[in-house]
């Protein structure tokens, strides 16, 4: 498959509303939450028994955008919405027409499709947005949940209507950037404008990993298209007059940055040239690891998890290695690890969860021949790529990426997504597979085999309420997994 970067021209986030166990689950953005960290802890209709029974139980094509392995995000997912047609769990896929679908994915039903104007742009700004994401807890009562270990924060102001959800099941907007670079706010029972657009992104701005979390909205630019140089933009929305703010990146235009948002509100950006961490909110500069020569970092989505009780982060660097810090000394790693191939590279994306005895796992798509010399449990050649797993594990007092286990042969993964004891990859080259491995060794469970019938997108994995969805190069989106009778 040809890397060619042909992918949606919206990006868009939904505000949702925090689920306790047992109901309906939200997929808020790609990676999962704000930590990328591509885990789905609450899915209570996946169990290790049942997922050796899943099955095809969507699939749709969508016509307009230009096929390609980015022209269709995967969707964000509302696991309950209470609408005008009554219960309804809402999948949001955007594509590079300009076009956002709100599909019903337990009837496989297009419950509404909205165009918004593209930009005119060509050569690698052409067609070009990002995967959807959604947002985590809403704030209600003046509250916002707390994080693990910290105190809920007071709001210091009442809350603006865009803000306040509705309720659990309730009609809520959906966020997204289209063309003019402006956030937009939709109703997500059918479309229309629920509030006024906002100001955000410069007009024609390739926007990318789209997200919201502590009522404020991310997103980073690159490429320079429409004049906007590879930046990271914030938009506080609690003030009646909302003013994005942005981080220019230093050295230059090459590779889109990518970005993930610690526990604390800290923002962990990474380029090409360093990982960065940044205040929440106003952007400020608190740290950095900027390494050297090949150890340089990669244009990688890096993943953030508390472990014991701080924040930890793994990010990928060229040499393609994983490193892991601590978000309280950024300047060195604390760990890494030998080299995950030789002559490829590490995917965009990382995974990360805690397994049922409590040892936190991370893992990695590998393109390319894994490396023999991390001495990790192998299930079988891997000559063109893998999902890499990594323990971590106290040594000489510190916590160390432990390598664990190599999955099957794989083409061209994206990021897992995770649960119940079961990690999903896709192999996206030829004819897209899914696959379904234990997350303790790899071993496979379960495959989806040749029913998909093109290569899959580049744009990553949604796994929400007993089902796994991704879209392919010729603008289908699939699901997969446990049968709902409706």
């Amino acid at each position: 498959m040809k890397n060619k970067y042909v992918v949606p021209s919206l990006a868009l986030i939904c505000a949702v509303v925090a689920t306790p166990q047992g109901r309906p689950v939200d997929w808020p953005s790609i990676g999962g939450d704000a930590r990328r960290t591509g885990w789905e802890r609450s899915d209570i209709r996946i169990t290790k028994d049942n997922i050796k029974d899943f099955q095809l139980v969507l699939k749709r094509k969508l016509d307009g955008p230009q096929a390609g392995p980015h022209a269709l995000t995967p969707p964000v997912v509302i696991g309950l919405l209470i609408s005008y047609k009554g219960f309804k769990e809402l999948g949001f896929v955007a594509g590079n027409s300009g076009d956002l679908w709100s599909i019903d994915v337990d009837t496989n039903k297009l419950f509404w499709n909205r165009r918004f104007p593209m930009a005119k742009a060509d050569g690698v700004c052409a067609g070009m947005a990002t995967a959807p994401s959604l947002v985590p807890p809403a704030v209600f009562g003046g509250r916002r949940p707390a994080v693990p270990g910290a105190p809920a924060i007071q709001a210091t102001r009442p809350l603006p209507p865009r803000l306040g959800g509705g309720g659990f099941g309730g009609p809520r907007p959906i966020y997204f950037v289209a063309a003019d670079g402006k956030l937009q706010q939709v109703n997500t029972s059918d479309g229309s404008d629920r509030f006024p657009a906002l100001d955000f992104l410069p007009a024609g701005a390739r926007p990318d990993g789209l997200l919201m979390t502590d009522n404020t909205v991310y997103a980073v630019t690159s490429n320079d298209c429409g004049g906007a140089h590879n930046a990271l933009w914030a938009l506080d929305l609690v003030p009646e007059e909302p003013k994005p703010v942005h981080f220019m990146i230093p050295g230059g235009k090459s590779g889109a940055p990518k970005f993930a948002v610690g526990n604390n509100g800290a923002i962990y950006l990474q380029t090409t040239e360093a990982l960065h961490i940044l205040s929440g909110k106003d952007l400020q500069v608190k740290g950095q690891f900027a390494p050297n020569g090949k150890a340089a970092v990669a244009a990688t989505t890096p993943t953030v998890f508390e472990y014991q009780g701080r924040d930890l982060i793994a990010s990928a660097g060229k040499d393609g290695r994983l490193y892991l810090h601590d978000s309280q000394a950024l300047e060195s790693p604390i760990s890494l690890t030998a080299p995950l191939t030789a002559g490829g590279r590490v995917g965009d994306g990382l995974a990360t969860w805690e397994d049922a005895s409590g040892v936190r796992w991370v893992a990695a798509p590998v393109w390319g021949a894994v490396n023999a010399e991390l001495k990790a449990m192998a299930n079988g050649p891997a000559p063109n790529g893998a999902i890499v797993a990594f323990r971590i594990e106290e040594q000489n007092g510190k916590p160390t990426l432990v390598p664990a286990w190599v999955s099957r042969d794989l083409k061209s993964p994206v990021a897992p997504v995770v649960t119940s004891g079961g990690v999903f990859a896709l192999s996206t080259t030829g004819r897209a597979t899914l696959f379904a491995l234990e997350a303790g060794s790899g071993k496979e469970i379960w495959s989806s085999g040749n029913q998909v019938s093109a290569p899959g997108s580049l744009t990553g994995l949604t796994l929400a309420n007993g089902r796994v969805f991704f879209t392919t190069t010729d603008n289908t989106l699939y699901g997969f997994g446990i049968f709902l009778e409706i």
